[in-house]
């Protein structure tokens, strides 16, 4: 594969943000391959990466005034690989809380409503950790990928929703 000159990507990159249309197809002269060799490492699937390679041109549009200099290549990679997950993830079954519940069949009706209580009281992002934890099995890795946030944050954030779950548990 032909080297692709950071200069000349980054100079498509700047005008492109100007609104040069045919700077983004310069732009995509040079790597859409790369992009869709990244696509394709991530989602496996030739016809999901090539839906990866248009909507990272078309975040590129929109977003091409955000790039703040530096490596120019590097910064469309991480666009394609952004567009990659979030069709993994929408690629992604949707669990059904009436599926998940078949493990809380014990437990009775007051305590059930106090439990979604405790989970209503929660941002929709930590409930949404705390849900796909807890009901669809995710790891934390791939809550993380999810939200653009750290492994780390993941589980900082799921262990505090617990606690705050918790306390409001025991309180009533």
């Amino acid at each position: 594969m032909k080297e692709i000159n950071d200069e000349a990507c980054k100079k498509a990159l700047l005008k492109t943000a100007e609104g040069d249309g045919s700077a983004l197809s310069d732009l995509y002269d040079m790597m859409g391959k790369t992009v869709l060799f990244t696509a394709y490492s991530v989602l496996g699937n030739y016809q999901d990466a090539e839906d990866a390679v248009q909507n990272t041109f078309y975040e590129i549009i929109k977003c091409a005034k955000n790039y703040s200099g530096g490596d120019a290549r590097a910064w469309v990679v991480s666009v394609a690989k952004r567009q990659a997950l979030k069709i993994l993830r929408d690629r992604r079954p949707v669990c059904e809380l009436d599926d998940a519940d078949t493990e809380y069949r014990e437990t009775d009706h007051a305590e059930r409503l106090t439990l979604l209580d405790a989970l209503d009281r929660l941002s929709p992002t930590d409930k949404h950790i705390v849900t796909a934890h807890v009901l669809c099995g995710q790891t934390f890795s791939e809550i993380a990928n999810e939200l653009e946030i750290s492994d780390d944050a993941a589980q900082k954030r799921y262990r505090r929703a617990i606690e705050k779950m918790k306390r409001y548990y025991e309180g009533n």
